[in-house]
């Protein structure tokens, strides 16, 4: 173990100090996935230096061994993961493993920068690499928001990767993408190769959701919902939408029940409906927040194909 001053010990505990208060007590702004992972992700950054600050006092020593330093780091992220269910938020293993990371990128800083063990162009590219891989989650949420910005006022183009990003199976929905079959019978001029097909399953809500829409809806007039049915019979549906302002209750929202006939069915829905729905205000229609299509039970097992959805 490494020979603390006094100077190095309380550094080090200052550097503790501020790493739990950043890691338990701080939120970013914004309530979507981005802001989510990003936090997530700054686990990273914050035990990469806290092991070069851990590391520091090891500096003059060449020959004293580095893993019981970082053995305390990782020590240190399980008990902020600890403290974390003891506050009320859920302790994560992803979050370990991007403590983890941190410490491995710190480590090798330490050894390709300070001590000089280590190659210094070997140790930017596998600390690079380290970054690539604790920041993938931000960078894939930043794409996909992007692109949902770039096919708006298209909701969902189930052709582009990116643009399912938000799309998940409702309480018992399952979804997955498919190519559309040859034999079925769609308009000439439709421009879509595939569909997200929803089979509903078990749970109290199975179908659909479009999750983090593009929330500005006012300069349009209507919504325009494509689905193909490959059932035999009609399937009744539920159309939810609902603001930022939703108080999760049945009258505080727009719900309609639509019939989705075997084959192709278009759907032109007019949104002044969707702003008047909510028996007690008017809907924000500059903060649209969730998309929902669900069915009840009583249609277990049978499925539909979601073409498009769009505004006009």
């Amino acid at each position: 173990m490494p020979h603390f001053s006094f100077k190095d010990s309380w550094f080090v505990f200052l550097a503790l100090l501020l790493a739990t208060a950043i890691l338990l007590g701080t939120d970013l702004p914004g309530e979507n996935r981005l802001m989510y992972s990003l936090q997530d992700s700054g686990h990273f950054l914050i035990f990469t230096l806290l092991t070069l600050i851990a590391l520091w006092p090891n500096r003059k020593g060449r020959d004293r061994p580095i893993w019981p330093v970082l053995a305390l780091a990782l020590i240190f992220g399980l008990l902020i993961e600890a403290a974390q269910y003891l506050i009320g938020r859920d302790p994560s293993l992803h979050d370990v493993i991007l403590d983890l990371l941190g410490i491995a990128a710190g480590g090798i800083l330490y050894n390709g920068f300070i001590r000089r063990s280590l190659v210094p162009h070997l140790s930017i590219a596998i600390v690079l690499l380290l970054v690539l891989s604790a920041f993938a989650q931000p960078l894939y949420w930043y794409i996909a928001y992007q692109v949902r910005a770039d096919q708006f006022p298209r909701l969902i183009d189930p052709d582009i990767f990116f643009s399912r990003a938000l799309i998940e199976g409702s309480e018992g929905g399952e979804v997955r993408h498919v190519d559309l079959p040859e034999d079925w019978s769609l308009p000439a001029d439709l421009d879509i190769d595939s569909c997200a097909y929803v089979t509903l399953l078990e749970g109290r809500w199975p179908g659909i959701d479009i999750q983090e829409p593009e929330s500005d809806w006012r300069s349009y007039e209507r919504l325009e919902l494509l689905i193909y049915s490959d059932q035999l019979e009609d399937l009744p549906l539920t159309l939810r939408i609902h603001d930022q302002s939703h108080n999760w209750q049945l009258e505080d929202r727009y719900n309609l029940s639509l019939v989705i006939q075997p084959g192709y069915n278009h759907f032109s829905l007019p949104l002044h409906e969707v702003e008047d729905a909510p028996s007690r205000r008017t809907m924000d229609m500059a903060a649209i927040s969730g998309v929902m299509i669900f069915a009840t039970r009583d249609y277990i097992g049978r499925g539909f194909c979601l073409l498009s959805m769009g505004l006009q």
